[in-house]
């Protein structure tokens, strides 16, 4: 990407940064990645090139319209239309993170619903919706959000939610800032394991709609000291 004008080149350096905290805090694989809007013009995001997550650099971003192309003509992961098809169906989300986040992933291929069940999953609302790719696609495709048709009804299952889950797939986080998904991201995979763990132990009682939303505004507030706590434990790797 060429164009470096200040309020772009920042959101490179914290899609580069986002990644590596990803990696470093286990929730991204080989295969995940994060884009945002452009600050500087909402109908285009940027994302990396189709690259392995840690070789990711400010100049490996992509500029894409909200149909998923790119004049770039650099590989292009073949996912993106996750990313574009979200950011048509919600003008307020300025990240998208695809992942296959661990801990998650069993919500993913069972009947048991992600709920929260601590202060900091209150941004999760009261479940965790799943996109079903055999409900209109059948049982013989390979899961992927390859396709805009498959990737607009996903954004149609995410609805006004911060994640949905892919069956059999992976995780799909939104928000209104790199950090803000990050932050998500890392509570999410918490929030997971804790549930699957509580369920082992006992029956859960799990967050009521008034402690949904005062421990959503509250926790909502740290967002900052989560990305630096982060990112310090990554120049303590000599990672950043």
């Amino acid at each position: 990407m060429t164009d470096h004008s200040p309020a772009r080149q920042k959101v490179f350096e914290e899609l580069v940064t986002a990644t590596k905290i990803l990696l470093n805090e286990g929730i991204l694989d080989t295969f995940g990645h994060i884009s945002a809007r452009d600050p500087e013009d909402p109908e285009s995001f940027f994302l990396a090139q189709k690259l392995a997550p840690s070789l990711i650099t400010a100049g490996d971003m992509q500029r894409f319209n909200l149909d998923g192309e790119t004049s770039d003509n650099r590989p292009s992961y073949l996912e993106r239309y996750i990313h574009s098809e979200i950011y048509k169906a919600r003008p307020d989300v300025q990240c998208v993170l695809h992942s296959h986040s661990p801990a998650v992933l069993p919500y993913c291929f069972t009947d048991q619903p992600l709920r929260p069940v601590t202060h900091m999953g209150a941004f999760l609302g009261d479940a965790v919706p799943v996109y079903e790719i055999r409900d209109k696609q059948g049982d013989a495709t390979d899961l992927f959000g390859g396709s805009r048709s498959v990737c607009a009804d996903i954004a149609e299952s995410l609805g006004t939610y911060p994640v949905v889950l892919m069956a059999r797939h992976g995780v799909v986080n939104v928000g209104t800032s790199v950090r803000q998904v990050v932050f998500r991201a890392f509570y999410l995979e918490q929030e997971a394991a804790a549930q699957t763990a509580g369920l082992r132990i006992g029956n859960i009682k799990y967050l009521s709609p008034g402690e949904i939303k005062a421990a959503g505004n509250l926790v909502g507030a740290q967002i900052d000291r989560g990305w630096d706590h982060w990112s310090q434990r990554l120049r303590e790797k000599g990672l950043a």
